[in-house]
């Protein structure tokens, strides 16, 4: 193992911030695995996954049964790390900006297809070497071209570093209240199924562009605007697989949910050629893909106090009641419920809501009427 210290803009006198990169394997060498934790600063169960997995990492590299190289950033937000308001952390957002801190990562498509161009011939795996060799020079320049830049900005560009000529990239958040669920793109899928299985996923939602760029989509959507832009000349794959994670909720950290969740990834890795040895039979998937699209985000009509009737992790109809918001000084009472049958996968976690906040997170198997723009985000 490789360990790695990595220092960050500092944003101000007597600071220092760093990111911890640990790398098993050997560098350059078969398939590349980047992973990464607590993007979301405040969402805390991908840490102990990731404290998990590095022993079995640890314990095949000393077997010399890694076969590729695995990357691993055990806390990606240093910046998130550090902000407390009322003895909470808030490590959605940064405060400084108010941006997310899983949004507008580089885009660099439109370089792309310039630097590619003439260069692509008939070799699907030297295409992937040309595109790759590409991106991580696009990179390097995009940040040498930027000027001076805040220290958000100078995360998002060495976590993109890291990242950007992967094989697998995947970013282990969680929701509030949730059953296991991830985030991948459609021109990934079906090749995700597998990934989908082995961790028991409840939900499978799947998007070409949801909005703002967030990380995984920084690594995955190269790939569907050169198969796009240049896939009738040349044979491109679509090489990199990059997921969003969401592991259950924010409370659940626990050790018997980590390991087992870091047991799943490591079959993974190793039914993905990284790591040598047999993962098994694939589990039996809970569900298929569904668009991102066909997600109901469930909002209040107006603020009070959330009274849940379901608990996520199960299916549920269209217009069934889900709960209720109850105004105490009006005695207003309303049910809410969703426009779509399907999973309700996540829920708020707290329980005093303003008019049009969120309640909870239906996927259904259809796109919504008036679903586009930003998909995280939209109704």
């Amino acid at each position: 193992m490789q360990q790695q210290r990595i220092e960050l803009l500092r944003p101000q006198m007597g600071t220092t911030r760093a990111l911890t990169v640990r790398t098993y394997g050997t560098v350059g060498k078969g398939p590349k695995a980047y992973f990464q934790a607590a993007l979301h600063a405040d969402e805390l169960p991908g840490v102990l996954v990731l404290h998990h997995l590095e022993k079995l990492l640890a314990d095949a590299e000393t077997k010399g049964e890694i076969l590729g190289e695995v990357v691993v950033v055990p806390f990606a937000n240093p910046i998130g790390f550090t902000q407390y308001v009322d003895m909470k952390p808030l490590g959605r957002f940064d405060m400084r900006t108010g941006q997310n801190f899983n949004r507008h990562y580089p885009d660099l498509c439109d370089e792309l297809i310039v630097a590619v161009k003439g260069k692509l011939g008939q070799n699907g795996t030297e295409n992937v070497a040309i595109i790759r060799t590409e991106l991580r020079r696009l990179i390097k320049e995009r940040r040498a071209s930027s000027g001076p830049m805040t220290d958000l900005q100078d995360l998002r560009f060495t976590l993109a570093e890291l990242a950007i000529d992967a094989d697998l990239v995947m970013d282990l958040h969680c929701d509030w209240e949730a059953a296991m669920h991830l985030y991948t793109s459609d021109s990934s899928w079906p090749d995700a199924a597998d990934l989908n299985a082995q961790i028991g996923a409840g939900a499978c939602l799947i998007a070409e562009e949801s909005g703002d760029n967030p990380f995984d989509e920084a690594f995955s959507l190269p790939w569907v605007v050169m198969r796009r832009e240049y896939g009738e000349a040349f044979p491109i794959p679509m090489a990199t697989l990059a997921t969003t994670i969401e592991l259950r909720g924010e409370q659940d950290v626990y050790d018997h949910y980590a390991a087992e969740d870091a047991a799943n990834l490591f079959c993974f890795l190793q039914r993905r050629g990284v790591i040598a040895g047999d993962p098994g039979p694939l589990p039996v998937a809970k569900c298929d893909a569904t668009p991102l699209a066909g997600v109901d985000r469930v909002t209040a009509t107006h603020g009070g106090m959330i009274v849940f009737s379901t608990k996520p992790g199960g299916m549920v109809k269209a217009g069934q009641e889900l709960g209720y918001v109850l105004d105490t000084e009006t005695g207003e009472k309303t049910p809410f419920s969703s426009r779509t049958d399907g999973f309700m996968y996540a829920r708020v976690g707290g329980r005093l809501v303003v008019p049009g906040g969120l309640l909870c997170s239906v996927a259904g198997p259809n796109v919504l009427p008036g679903k586009s723009g930003n998909l995280l985000t939209a109704r």
